[in-house]
């Protein structure tokens, strides 16, 4: 993991200067793609295993920056599209896209999730054979601009958790696609939409200056906190409590909440709670007020800190 973690930060530096890195075997993402469909009943239900060989091509056999990874470094990630509705005879189809990216944590096996969310927007047309077609200055379809958008989310995330502003390039690349799909007619990419976590604010909270905090959040908690979990867990857990902090605070600058924040404390509640029920007591008083203010839905999951039982994950 050590070498790894060096050699993301040694790819993310060969970038911002611009540099081509050769003899490197693969492409940046190691994505799981899949497409449920066991909403529908009717039909000729192969179009939508081609549905996804032709995903799986367009996500991981597409080099997505300048950079090249070798067969270990590619970022664990997944996409499930899970079909709501199909019109065979205009191959038009409704879908939930499930998105999650994973992070592996230094000296250790566990990984831990950087963001897990479900966009309920995802709507588009697919006939057996279609080509799926991108640039960044043509983004195609609605399926191919949805991809691509998470794509660099996924990519800025992670890259923000190894270094400073490690994401910024390509969370400029998918507010890029979201200005082009304004002229889209599907839901997902448009700030008047009732959804207020939807591509267009997912974008938003990583490329407006008022919530910049967002990216220092990303890489205290990582690469400050998660990857010094296993040698210094008391200075982790001040680190991580100091990025929540932060989080909090981007949080605020926006009555209604921020998608990006929505995105972060996504299945982040049992995480948490085996970081900090060893720490001390005031610590652990001072991490539950704290995350009962950012998530107050999940408020009995958090209150488990206060028990003091559990290891902090490692």
């Amino acid at each position: 993991m050590h070498k790894i973690r060096t050699r993301i930060a040694a790819l993310i530096i060969g970038f911002f200067a611009g540099l081509s890195i050769s003899n490197i075997e693969a492409q940046e993402l190691n994505c799981t793609l899949s497409v449920v469909s066991t909403k529908i009943t009717s039909g000729d239900k192969t179009i939508f295993d081609e549905l996804s060989k032709a995903m799986n091509q367009f996500v991981n056999n597409r080099r997505w920056t300048k950079m090249r990874f070798q067969s270990q470094e590619r970022i664990p990630c997944s996409m499930t599209v899970d079909i709501q509705e199909y019109n065979s005879s205009t191959g038009q189809i409704k879908a939930y896209l499930s998105v999650q990216l994973r992070r592996p944590c230094f000296k250790s096996t566990y990984s831990s999730t950087v963001f897990n969310l479900i966009d309920r927007d995802f709507s588009f047309r697919y006939m057996k054979n279609d080509p799926l077609n991108y640039t960044d200055n043509s983004i195609g379809t609605n399926l191919t601009a949805t991809l691509a958008f998470y794509v660099y989310i996924i990519l800025g995330n992670y890259f923000d958790s190894f270094a400073p502003q490690g994401g910024t390039v390509f969370y400029a690349q998918a507010q890029n696609i979201v200005m082009q799909a304004q002229s889209f007619a599907e839901e997902g990419w448009r700030s008047s939409e009732r959804n207020d976590n939807n591509r267009y604010w997912i974008a938003e909270s990583f490329t407006n200056g008022n919530y910049a905090g967002i990216h220092e959040v990303l890489y205290r908690y990582y690469r400050l906190g998660m990857d010094m979990m296993f040698d210094d867990p008391a200075t982790a857990r001040v680190n991580i409590l100091d990025a929540m902090t932060q989080l909090n605070e981007v949080s605020n600058r926006r009555t209604g909440g921020l998608a990006g924040v929505t995105m972060f404390m996504e299945s982040r509640a049992d995480e948490l709670v085996n970081i900090f029920q060893p720490a001390a007591q005031d610590e652990r008083q001072e991490a539950t007020d704290l995350f009962i203010d950012l998530d107050p839905a999940r408020i009995d999951t958090y209150r488990k800190i206060m028990s003091g039982a559990g290891t902090a994950a490692r």
